[in-house]
């Protein structure tokens, strides 16, 4: 099938660049030392790897302030992040709601169309990591993570979090606009025309999915954001 030729091909792609790009991120030599290492100052902020209510994957938040740019290979193993159970999990439900809706409806019924149902939103997913979070953040030299501001009032945190999608920070540390988020979403939205059914290959289409995923994005941003005060709401009813 094409969506899984896709798969392939996002993955061949991956690997090659994780190889390329394998050594550690650029530093300004320490020139009364000569050596990066030996530097204890240098620190990097923490950046959390657990799980957004012990499930969803949190794997590129960090505190805003001063950080290490990240290097290219690092930011495509942040990309092949996206497979993790949480997603083939989710991927699952989405295709079984797109198959009781009827969703797609020219894949058809049945576990065939099911297969095709799971296929094509697993390759969106898929896609949209490859191009929002290492292809255009590399090339652009943009930072794909979430920093977040973790400090304020409830609606200047909230207006943070959603323009994010919007605003960015270059590896250099200033803000600039989200060229990664907007080229990526719009690169997978086009990828997706080569196996999605040809009723929903029209440019409406095509704005719908970008659209879709921009939203979505926007709305994680907001529960990353504030994920640490529910989390601590949790602990205190718990207790």
């Amino acid at each position: 099938m094409r969506h899984i030729a896709v798969v392939a091909a996002c993955l061949l792609v991956v690997a090659g660049v994780c190889r390329a790009q394998s050594a550690p991120s650029p530093s300004v030599p320490d020139k009364s030392s000569g050596s990066r290492a030996s530097r204890p100052s240098e620190k990097k902020a923490p950046v959390e790897n657990g799980k957004l209510f012990g499930v969803m994957p949190n794997y590129g938040t960090v505190n805003a302030g001063s950080v290490t740019p990240m290097a290219a290979g690092d930011k495509f193993k942040l990309a092949l992040r996206y497979f993790d159970p949480y997603t083939f999990a989710f991927v699952a439900l989405r295709a079984g709601v797109d198959q009781a809706v009827n969703n797609k409806r020219e894949y058809g019924q049945g576990m065939q169309g099911y297969g095709k149902r799971y296929g094509a939103d697993f390759a969106d997913g898929l896609s949209n990591s490859f191009f929002a979070t290492g292809v255009f953040p590399s090339l652009l030299h943009q930072d794909p993570r979430y920093f977040r501001q973790g400090q304020g009032s409830g609606f200047s945190r909230a207006s943070y979090a959603a323009s994010r999608a919007l605003i960015t920070r270059q590896d250099s540390g200033r803000k600039a606009f989200n060229f990664s988020e907007v080229l990526g979403n719009a690169a997978s939205a086009g990828i997706s025309t080569a196996y999605y059914p040809d009723r929903e290959r029209t440019a409406g289409d095509f704005a719908v999915r970008a659209g879709v995923q921009f939203g979505f994005d926007a709305g994680f941003n907001l529960v990353k954001e504030f994920y640490p005060d529910m989390a601590r709401k949790f602990r205190k009813k718990a207790k």
